[in-house]
């Protein structure tokens, strides 16, 4: 008899794809990982928490810190933690907001613009192999929970 026969084997065949679907997605994220720590240029306060406030700034142009939050998708101390990292570089302007006196306006200065636009050719041409590659191998939702489009 085959160690395949009986009602239970097809639960057991789809364990073993989700336990091995699971320690490939783990593999390929320490992968990524490694790739997200560095190759935001040379400043030392740009990395994966602070890029994404240059990328919206220099995509939506000045806005609130409120406005910002929410394209950000991360909470308000969380974000005003980055700004002013940003700010004390000298990457991000912070000013009162004419229309509320309670809010601040977020702007990228020209250096800020500049370092935004400095992420290393070896981290894209990482991101763009990795991406390919889930894009031909993986299945669409393990591609989600890897951060990554479906192929």
């Amino acid at each position: 008899m085959s160690p395949i026969a009986g009602p239970e084997a097809p639960a057991e065949g789809l364990d073993s794809l989700h336990r091995l679907e699971h320690e490939i997605t783990v593999l390929i994220r320490r992968t990524v990982e490694s790739v997200w720590a560095g190759g935001y240029g040379a400043h030392e306060a740009v990395d994966r928490y602070t890029y994404p406030v240059l990328a919206a700034l220099d995509e939506n142009g000045d806005q609130s810190l409120t406005v910002l939050t929410g394209r950000l998708g991360v909470s308000k101390p969380t974000a005003s933690r980055q700004v002013s990292r940003l700010s004390r570089a000298g990457l991000v302007a912070v000013r009162p907001d004419t229309r509320d006196s309670r809010s601040v306006v977020v702007s990228l200065t020209p250096e800020g613009l500049t370092q935004h636009n400095k992420p290393s050719l070896t981290t894209c041409l990482e991101l763009l192999t990795l991406s390919a590659c889930l894009r031909r191998c993986a299945r669409p939702h393990t591609a989600q929970h890897i951060c990554f489009s479906g192929p």
